[in-house]
């Protein structure tokens, strides 16, 4: 995918935030009056995705002055206010609900939220060390330091698991899924949701280190070593790098350090995955080598009905030209990736000239997959090119393959490769638009007549509001 189309995944929306915030913002709600801004930031100061919620809205504001950026969750509260922060964040949804039908991306989140949560404690307790006068910009600046990969986790869960599953280097898995690095991703993802440029400048590797950004690297560095013991050969540097930037030995900066990370453990406990500070009694000595890759046991995806009536229901409520291609296109995607449980989808669409039909928008298709080529001509006598002729769609499968699969073009039967696919042609009134493609790749994972029908339902719903779309 292009980081346009990532954008349109992961940039602002409604976004869902832990049940513990929504609960605990219910019940000081309901407490009425008397409430101070602070207690409400403890709780915003704990969940990542509220937190960007929040320093997004605050910095999209229209009535914000004289264009100063707000960098901390208690000034954009008291921008807002109690009672108008309470109207407008009323019935939250939450990340429990929307992933319920996903409980090892739920628990792939939550270790997540973990991390986030211990680099958060070392970053606040570095800067109060450094007698940073407003810490609290470095605190939110290591709330957001990873909330890329909490996206994922949260928004499309599918392409996390992905990531997980590669477990090759990062960056050759990262190339692979996401088409570029995490860290192009995020700086890309915080400008989208209005993140201050101050905040953005701590946070981008590629500006030379500052105090501040010192603080953030090594925090996020050691929530991330830690979680595989704290005999980690990359810690002392670490160590060295903070103990120089306040002064103090490096044995000295690990026990801080250590002590941090028991008082995050203690402070998150709410959390249900385990802290780094688990490791802390463990005694030095080799830790056991990564397990291969899991090429021979692929996990099917699982079809989340409560994100497909989402997409349903966003595609609809959008048929009044709010949209541009790229949004109505990414809500489709959606909701066949996620709403589904397809794996390889793609939107082609009918060429200027109006002789061909040729892939637009792609989503859990590899950079070197040869399907993100697929092209083939309008009004041809091939099976695609048949497809075309009206709106209708098709699902190719072990019954009708014999009878169908000859009338595909052969550089296409080598581009989709071996199993089972649906696609279907989408019209505009009498107007052809284009074609969705979707399968479940080449393991064991196939396709079955309900999702078929779901598959169908959300084309047709496709095809309305691709006709209505923003010029």
């Amino acid at each position: 995918m292009t980081p346009k189309q990532w954008l349109e995944l992961l940039g602002p929306t409604d976004l869902p935030v832990f049940r513990q915030t929504e609960q605990r913002l219910a019940l000081l709600a309901r407490r009425g009056e008397g409430i101070k801004t602070g207690d409400i930031a403890a709780v915003i100061l704990n969940d990542p995705l509220m937190t960007l919620r929040i320093i997004h809205d605050a910095n999209n504001r229209k009535s914000r002055h004289f264009d100063t950026e707000i960098t901390t969750v208690d000034h954009a509260l008291m921008m807002l206010g109690v009672s108008v922060f309470f109207e407008k964040y009323q019935g939250l949804k939450t990340v429990e609900d929307a992933l319920s039908n996903q409980p090892r991306a739920l628990q792939g989140a939550y270790v997540q939220l973990q991390r986030c949560l211990h680099a958060t404690w070392q970053a606040r307790d570095f800067a109060v060390l450094h007698i940073d006068i407003r810490a609290e910009e470095v605190q939110v600046a290591a709330l957001l330091g990873e909330i890329s990969e909490l996206l994922l986790w949260v928004l499309t869960p599918e392409t996390a698991l992905k990531l997980r599953k590669l477990r090759r280097k990062q960056a050759e898995a990262e190339q692979e899924v996401l088409g570029g690095s995490i860290q192009q991703l995020q700086q890309t993802i915080l400008q989208a949701w209005h993140v201050p440029v101050m905040t953005r400048e701590m946070l981008t590797a590629t500006i030379p280190a500052k105090p501040r950004q010192t603080m953030l690297r090594t925090a996020l560095a050691i929530s991330r070593s830690a979680e595989d013991g704290w005999w980690s050969e990359s810690l002392p540097a670490e160590y060295e790098a903070l103990g120089e930037l306040l002064s103090i030995p490096a044995e000295k900066v690990a026990g801080i350090v250590h002590n941090n990370a028991v008082h995050a453990a203690r402070a998150n406990g709410w959390v249900p995955a385990l802290p780094a500070a688990r490791w802390l009694p463990m005694l030095p000595g080799t830790w056991p080598p990564e397990p291969e890759e899991e090429e021979n046991h692929e996990a099917c995806p699982m079809p989340d009905k409560q994100v497909f009536r989402e997409s349903l229901k966003a595609i609809e409520s959008h048929q009044d030209g709010t949209l541009t291609l790229a949004q109505m296109s990414a809500q489709i995607l959606r909701g066949l990736h996620t709403g589904l449980g397809l794996s390889r989808i793609l939107f082609a669409m009918i060429t200027p000239d109006g002789k061909r039909v040729k892939s637009r928008f792609t989503l859990g298709i590899a950079h070197e997959d040869p399907l993100r080529h697929f092209e083939f001509n309008l009004g041809g006598k091939d099976l695609f090119g048949q497809l075309m002729s009206r709106m209708q769609g098709i699902w190719i499968n072990a019954d009708n393959r014999e009878r169908l699969w000859p009338l595909v073009q052969p550089n296409l039967r080598e581009m989709i490769g071996v199993g089972d696919f649906y696609a279907m042609s989408l019209y505009a009134g009498d107007k052809p638009l284009g074609l969705i493609y979707a399968d479940r790749g080449h393991g064991v994972c196939g396709l079955d007549a309900l999702i078929y029908t779901d598959f169908k339902m959300l084309c047709l719903q496709a095809a309305r509001g691709l006709a209505k779309v923003k010029a």
